[in-house]
């Protein structure tokens, strides 16, 4: 991704001297990640001091909105239950979302990266259940669960919930789609959300092609468009399979690169790109 560094460690810094409510934010322990352009801020709470009740929306959305060397989309908190790891997650904005599908794999890429998680499998606990994941032969793979909730909506969309709340909308031309636009026409249509009984529903455009599908996906929490959306990869795919008889591994294109959607024992599996923009390992005290 194209990110001016001078700015990214102005931006650092600016993070290092502020506090939020009282909680300083120069010992925080975090690396910013992008999973396919998706940018994801993955926070080592128990490293950073933090308690659990300083984790909140709040919180979220200030770190997040630190930055402007580049959108962070997403915030996971990592922290130690008795189970494992376990990821809290927060949009940009600080809406907090039962999951995040790149959050979880740029989480399991940090935390095998560090020793937290052995690279074969294991699983890590999120607001919607534990999740597996892997980082076997240096590919990180994640599961989202099986999709649920499936029902088509109307000749060329359907809803799935694939971690989180989809829309999957099938269009002709997806260059052509105003993403901001239509999504958010979608995502705060009050009948829609009450007729499938979910808030917050995320919006995905999808091409199907011979070999494989494209997406654009309008995000809550972003209120934008976002390159990459994992949760929105796998209910598209699902809904390839389910529909249009694609059948696994499914191969789908975002704007932020290919990614890989497959399916085993654990449900819909997500794989592709996945890199570290900033790291901020030790902790540093603002002098």
């Amino acid at each position: 991704m194209d990110v001016d560094p001078r700015v990214l460690a102005s931006d650092h810094d600016r993070l290092r001297r502020r506090a939020v409510r009282g909680v300083g934010l120069d010992g925080l322990v975090f690396a910013l990640m992008h999973g396919n352009g998706n940018v994801i801020l993955v926070v080592d709470t128990d490293r950073s001091g933090l308690e659990r009740s300083d984790v909140d929306s709040v919180l979220a959305k200030e770190i997040c909105q630190t930055f402007t060397a580049i959108r962070v989309d997403g915030i996971a908190f990592l922290s130690f239950v008795d189970a494992g790891v376990k990821m809290t997650y927060f949009e940009g904005d600080g809406l907090h979302s039962v999951m995040c599908g790149n959050a979880l794999r740029c989480l399991t890429r940090y935390c095998v990266d560090r020793g937290y998680l052995p690279a074969d499998q294991d699983f890590v606990a999120t607001d919607d259940g534990p999740k597996w994941v892997s980082a076997a032969g240096g590919e990180v793979r994640v599961a989202l669960g099986e999709g649920r909730e499936f029902q088509q909506v109307d000749a060329d969309r359907w809803f799935v919930f694939s971690a989180l709340p989809h829309l999957v909308v099938e269009v002709p031309d997806l260059a052509a789609v105003d993403v901001k636009r239509e999504g958010a026409t979608l995502r705060f249509d009050e009948k829609l959300a009450a007729h499938l009984g979910h808030q917050g529903l995320h919006v995905d455009f999808v091409q199907r092609h011979a070999d494989h599908i494209a997406i654009r996906t309008y995000e809550p929490g972003t209120e934008d468009e976002t390159l990459a959306c994992g949760t929105g990869v796998g209910g598209a795919a699902y809904v390839a399979n389910t529909v249009w008889q694609l059948p696994f591994p499914i191969r789908v294109q975002t704007r932020g690169g290919e990614m890989t959607v497959d399916h085993h024992d654990h449900g819909l599996l997500i794989s592709g790109t996945i890199a570290y923009l900033l790291t901020a390992d030790t902790p540093q005290r603002a002098g």
